[in-house]
């Protein structure tokens, strides 16, 4: 196998090694450089992932897929179901809870958090991710808000299939946990910049879960899932983005986006395998 050539900082006692060391020569760790892929995840998550505009486009494009793949309701007179994709179409592509569930496809909580059922729906998630994904990004950096974001969407949607097991998509539960994380962040930092994060946080918060009780169809089971996944998940990292993101995080992102690509592609596979598992539209 060829040697990857260079040195890269320990990802556990940030010392200077070669970036092929199969373990640190101070700490012992394994694999501290990632078998040389360590400085391109670096690159990719310091200085090319804009987290915020990532999101968007991932989510703007799965929604038009989603209504071109069959937009039989894609003028639906109502506002809270205008541009709606069709169930048949969400089931393709990975919505989770309902008929996924009781088939097995429990790996359709991963490309559930990317997917909206109406245009109103996705307008709602993208304005607030836009807000807080920047914010939360700037706080702990982009890994770990990355990660923070899609465990708090599979938190969510857990808990909302093991309690009503209703069909179920969207980002919110991922949002409701960026507002448990920064609020419980603000909690731990304290101060006067603390005390604002948690404050607006909680204000957020307040604000999202009022504005979806006059909606219909939403998954308050999935926002509390999340909520609460995202609120004990940030308590696993630190409270600067200065204190380095490790390889371990990196690699958590890394199999995530690799996760949720192998959900948004196996599904369809499985579901037009098995024509019985089909539901109409």
């Amino acid at each position: 196998m060829r040697q990857r050539r260079g040195a890269v900082l320990c990802s556990k006692c940030r010392q200077l090694i070669g970036v092929s060391e199969r373990s640190c020569p101070h700490c012992g760790a394994v694999a501290p450089g990632l078998f040389g892929f360590a400085p391109a995840l670096h690159r990719f998550y310091s200085q090319q992932l804009m987290l915020a505009e990532a999101l968007t486009a991932v989510l703007v494009l799965l929604y038009t897929f989603s209504v071109l793949l069959d937009p039989r309701q894609l003028l639906e007179a109502s506002l809270f179901s205008f541009g709606a994709p069709t169930s048949r179409s969400l089931y393709l592509l990975g919505m989770t809870g309902g008929l996924a569930w009781q088939e097995g496809l429990y790996w359709t909580v991963l490309s559930a958090v990317f997917l909206h059922g109406s245009l109103l729906h996705l307008l709602f998630n993208v304005s607030w991710l836009r807000n807080l994904v920047p914010q939360l990004t700037e706080l702990i950096g982009p890994a770990r808000t990355w990660a923070l974001f899609v465990l708090s969407g599979v938190g969510g949607f857990v808990l909302s299939n093991l309690v009503s097991g209703a069909p179920t998509m969207g980002a919110s539960g991922g949002i409701f946990g960026l507002f448990g994380a920064l609020w419980v962040w603000g909690r731990r930092r304290g101060g006067t910049l603390g005390r604002a994060v948690s404050a607006d946080a909680l204000g957020w918060a307040v604000a999202g879960t009022v504005i979806s009780l006059f909606m219909g169809g939403v998954n308050h089971w999935g926002h509390l899932g999340g909520l609460l996944t995202g609120a004990v998940v940030v308590r696993f990292f630190p409270l600067s983005r200065a204190q380095h993101e490790t390889r371990a995080i990196q690699g958590l992102g890394v199999l995530l986006m690799v996760g949720t690509l192998l959900s948004l592609v196996l599904t369809p596979v499985v579901l037009r395998s098995h024509p019985a598992l089909m539901v109409p539209g």
